[in-house]
């Protein structure tokens, strides 16, 4: 039988198989050579599941089919079914919250359905089976600040909420554990940080007491560039000559990557300017950049 059949969207029940002939025999049988792998009690997705955060994807959809319309995805498993990137979430248990206040909530170990809440006007759930964008920053962002910022920043990039979404569906959680942190990194949020490794070092240096410029364009530049539009950094350490990089690496697929970012960046320094280049491991060493940085300040000044 033609598994693509028996689930267009990858992941089927064992009644939805039961009602196409697909035989206990025959689904053992697949089981054992991986080409259908079992999500939770009933439910079961079309392989292989690439990873922890494909295995959450396909149990988000489950769950929204076996609940039927009754639930929506909340949290970090509706960023997840957004697309939203995430800051070390917990893809062991899927968060749903019901859409009828009538019905009770109820939880299990790798399944959380939280009760109906009142969400301000115009922040309903999305035709994706999903809270409002806003919605599920505010529940994960209680959390701690990168909860927020790190999904929040993409969502605003995307277009997919604004900071006034931001703001009305944090005013509604009210005297919920994590609020206090939470007011304080809606602030924080910007859409001019593009990727989460650039998210986690405004945090970094911001957390270090700097005052930061996103996105900023290199005086003088130009002459190096297309169109004159000249060089961008990351970040720039405000009223410094001290600029800030993150550097994932990903941007380096060949040689001639590497080259190219050298001479930007020698072009960059030849022009008057510190550059500091950080990387996810420097990231987990928040004292190490302090000292990184405070070096490029004396740099500058000197």
């Amino acid at each position: 039988m033609d598994l693509d059949l028996v689930a267009p969207r990858r992941v089927f029940s064992t009644e939805r198989a039961r009602q196409l002939g697909l035989s206990r025999a025959e689904l053992r049988r697949h089981l054992a050579d991986g080409t259908v792998v079992r999500l939770h009690r009933g439910w079961y997705a079309v392989g292989p599941v690439e990873s922890d955060l494909h295995r959450h994807r396909l149990r988000v959809e489950a769950l929204l089919q076996e609940y039927a319309g009754t639930a929506v995805a909340t949290g970090v498993s509706a960023l997840v079914r957004l697309g939203l990137p995430t800051y070390r979430p917990d893809l062991g248990r899927v968060q749903l919250v019901l859409l009828d206040p009538a019905m009770h909530r109820h939880r299990k170990p790798d399944l959380v359905v939280a009760a109906a809440g009142v969400e301000p006007a115009g922040l309903g759930p999305t035709p994706l089976g999903t809270v409002h964008a806003a919605v599920a920053l505010a529940e994960t962002g209680l959390a701690g600040h990168r909860d927020l910022l790190v999904p929040a920043d993409a969502a605003l990039r995307r277009r997919l909420v604004t900071p006034t979404d931001l703001e009305a569906a944090v005013a509604v959680r009210t005297n919920r554990t994590g609020i206090a942190a939470l007011r304080t990194a809606v602030g924080w949020c910007d859409a001019r940080h593009e990727s989460p490794g650039e998210t986690l070092t405004a945090y970094v240096l911001r957390m270090l007491g700097h005052d930061l410029e996103p996105q900023f364009s290199v005086p003088g530049s130009g002459q190096w560039t297309p169109g004159g539009q000249g060089y961008r950094a990351d970040f720039r350490i405000a009223g410094t000559q001290v600029l800030v990089e993150f550097d994932g690496r990903q941007k380096y697929a060949e040689a001639k990557d590497v080259w190219s970012e050298k001479l930007r960046e020698d072009r960059i320094r030849s022009l008057g300017w510190e550059v500091v280049r950080l990387t996810w491991a420097d990231l987990r060493d928040p004292a190490a950049v302090a000292r990184r940085i405070e070096q490029a300040m004396a740099r500058a000044a000197a």
